[in-house]
């Protein structure tokens, strides 16, 4: 009231017109008390309008048009109330509907200070979970997203943090977490699955290859026991030389290391553990592998053929888990020959730098090919197109080479036949 009748005052005693200052105090009672409030002060603007306007020319030939300016003014202020009180109406349904959305989330949904970390806003999935307002632990500076591990409920979460202008100007952080523990409980599952189904298949291709390990172990068990009976020999007859001696039992001592070094590698081969990563020459894992390629390969009349490139780089990986990819590869080519004529029959394997800091190595064979109908599902577990296969060859050698960031893939030749190839990250990458 004091408002209106000093801009009823104002307006009387200047010559400038300050009537339109009356939309102030309308706008202030519109929109802390209502429309209707605002229509109630619009009827008295204009009444003091209207009296002052009569006091200071009662005899003015504009009289009679008075009540019709008092009214239109009126009318003006009375609209503009309304207008007021719908708009802060919709704005306040908009913050509801907008707290109502934020409310029903099934996600963390909280905005603290950026300087201090006071909790500014919290939903209420967040206030159920950390009802002393702590929250999350902070991402490391620098990041806006990333994964966290809540100890104290054992739960993680996927959290993003975007920076925000708070309602009153402070600088503030919106934080979003997401829980994905079962997500992460699945994905552990998944990778245990995954190590027994590696674990199964490795026992699988030990029963497979005990004939070829027996062949391997003959060798120095035998030329140990050659040279141990020379040496029993010599002793008996009496005409021996010292030095002859001892090159027998030298030669015999690394017959025997062999022998271990063979048993070693099975033991590795058959444990179950998590893969060692070093730098080593993928090169020398094929040549450590060939002899047990050789043989199989020489039961089914397959030659075995090395392009190797003494050029490529190291690679970071597990030998023992790079030679069962290997051997994999190699002997699902041999026996995809079996129907072949015994004179086309060859195993080839290549190294060579691959694209963007990699090395590729290739198995190469001379048979039927792939059927493109399960050229698309070929690395699919416990699909085999042997009657006595059980699927896992390939499916294991894809999670080992992808477990080393790798990639493996099937070409067909150009004559005949197929290519598995395998890349893996140099150490220089």
């Amino acid at each position: 009231m004091a408002l209106l009748v000093a801009i009823a005052v104002l307006d009387h005693t200047t010559e400038v017109s300050v009537s339109i200052l009356s939309l102030a105090p309308v706008l202030i009672t519109a929109w802390f008390f209502g429309g209707r409030a605002g229509v109630m002060v619009s009827v008295i603007a204009a009444v003091i309008w209207f009296v002052f306007d009569a006091l200071s020319d009662l005899v003015g030939s504009h009289m009679p048009y008075r009540p019709w300016d008092a009214a239109i003014q009126f009318a003006t202020f009375a609209i503009f109330a309304l207008v007021i009180a719908k708009l802060k109406a919709a704005l306040s349904h908009a913050d509801e509907r907008f707290a109502t959305v934020l409310e029903g989330l099934d996600v963390m949904v909280y905005v603290a200070d950026a300087a201090s970390g006071e909790l500014l806003y919290a939903n209420e999935i967040f206030r159920k979970t950390f009802p002393d307002g702590q929250g999350l632990p902070a991402l490391p500076p620098g990041r806006n997203e990333g994964e966290i591990h809540e100890a104290g409920r054992g739960r993680w979460f996927l959290m993003q943090v975007r920076p925000l202008r708070w309602i009153d100007g402070r600088i503030a952080r919106l934080s979003i977490a997401t829980d994905i523990t079962e997500r992460r409980r699945a994905e552990e599952l998944h990778l245990q699955q995954q190590e027994k189904l590696a674990l199964t298949a490795r026992l699988v291709a030990v029963g497979e290859m005990a004939t070829t390990l027996a062949h391997e172990l003959n060798q120095p068990l035998a030329a140990i026991a050659n040279y141990n009976m020379g040496c029993v020999q010599r002793l008996r007859s009496g005409t021996w030389e010292p030095a002859e001696l001892v090159e027998a039992m030298e030669k015999g001592a690394l017959q025997a290391e062999r022998a271990s070094g063979v048993i070693q590698r099975l033991r590795e081969f058959v444990a179950r553990r998590a893969p060692r990563l070093a730098a080593c020459d993928i090169n020398e894992v094929v040549r450590g592998v060939r002899s047990t390629i050789e043989t199989e390969a020489g039961k089914h009349s397959v030659r075995l053929a090395l392009a190797l490139s003494e050029r490529v780089p190291y690679v970071r990986a597990d030998q023992t888990l790079m030679e069962q990819v290997i051997l994999n590869l190699a002997r699902n080519a041999i026996e995809a020959m079996a129907d072949a004529p015994a004179g086309e029959r060859e195993l080839r394997i290549l190294s060579r730098d691959g694209a963007g800091d990699t090395v590729e190595v290739e198995v190469a064979d001379r048979g039927p090919g792939i059927d493109p109908e399960i050229e698309v599902r070929l690395f699919s577990p416990f699909l085999s197109t042997k009657p006595d296969g059980m699927g896992l060859g390939l499916h294991i050698s894809r999670s080992i080479v992808e477990a080393h960031g790798g990639h493996l893939w099937v070409t067909r030749n150009g004559e005949r036949g197929a290519s598995f190839h395998f890349s893996l990250r140099s150490v220089y990458a």
